[in-house]
C-alpha cells in the first residue's frame, strides 16, 4: 500500500499541474476578454517577436501562410504554440492561431467549444452561435461563429473559429471581430485556413 504522504505528494502534483494548465490554457478569459480587449496594447512590439510568411510550428506540427502585408507575433514568454495577427486596433480585430493539450477533457471540437461558450457565459452573453463541421487540410473538425455581448454594451462581438482535435491536442484559428469588419475579415481567416498543413511533429522531451 502506497504511504499517506506518496499520495499526497501525488495530490499536490497533480493539482498544481492542472493549475498550471488553466492558468496557460488560452480559451479560458477573464471579464470582457471575449469583447474587444485581446490583445493587450503593446503586444505587436518587442518582446514579441514578429513572423511574416510562413509560419511553422515544430513543436505541434503544423504550419500556415500568415497574408501578405500583414505580421504574425509571437509571445516570448512560455512555450511557442501559436501567433496572433492584428487586423485592427479600434474597433479591435483579432486573429488567433493556438494549439494546446486538451487539459480539460474535451475530447472532440464540440466539446471545446461547449467550453468556451461556458467560459463566455461566466461574464458576457451569447446572442447565436452556429456551428458546421469542418475540414482542416483533411483533418476534421468544427467552425462555430458565435456573437456575443458584453454587459449592457449595445455592440456585438464575433468569434469566428475552426477547432480541430488531433491526439488530444487541440488547434484552433480564431477570428475576433465586430459585425461592420466581419465581411472583410473573415477573408483573411479563411485564406489561412485554405493555406494550412500538417508537418511532423518534433520529439518532444520527456
Amino acid at each position: 500500500m502506497m504511504p499517506a504522504k506518496s499520495y499526497s505528494t501525488i495530490f499536490s502534483f497533480v493539482a498544481l499541474t492542472t493549475l498550471q494548465l488553466l492558468l496557460s490554457n488560452s480559451a479560458v478569459a477573464a471579464s470582457g476578454d471575449a469583447c474587444g480587449k485581446l490583445p493587450a496594447t503593446g503586444f505587436d512590439r518587442p518582446p514579441n517577436l514578429p513572423r511574416t510568411g510562413r509560419y511553422v510550428n515544430t513543436e505541434y506540427g503544423y504550419s500556415v501562410a500568415i497574408p501578405a502585408g500583414l505580421n504574425g507575433y509571437v509571445s516570448a514568454e512560455g512555450p511557442e504554440r501559436g501567433f496572433g495577427i492584428v487586423l485592427s486596433w479600434s474597433p479591435r480585430a483579432f486573429i488567433r492561431v493556438d494549439a494546446a493539450y486538451d487539459a480539460f477533457f474535451d475530447i472532440t471540437s464540440q466539446g471545446v467549444h461547449r467550453s468556451d461558450l461556458t467560459t463566455i457565459r461566466l461574464h458576457d452573453s451569447v446572442v447565436d452561435d452556429q456551428s458546421a463541421t469542418f475540414s482542416l487540410a483533411h483533418k476534421q473538425g468544427g467552425r462555430y461563429v458565435t456573437r456575443l455581448r458584453c454587459g449592457t454594451d449595445p455592440q456585438i462581438f464575433i468569434h469566428d473559429q475552426v477547432i480541430v482535435m488531433v491526439n488530444r491536442e487541440i488547434y484552433r484559428l480564431e477570428l475576433q471581430t465586430v459585425p461592420q469588419r466581419y465581411d472583410d475579415d473573415v477573408k483573411v481567416i479563411n485564406a489561412m485556413l485554405q493555406s494550412w498543413q500538417w508537418q511532423r511533429p518534433a520529439a518532444r522531451s520527456q
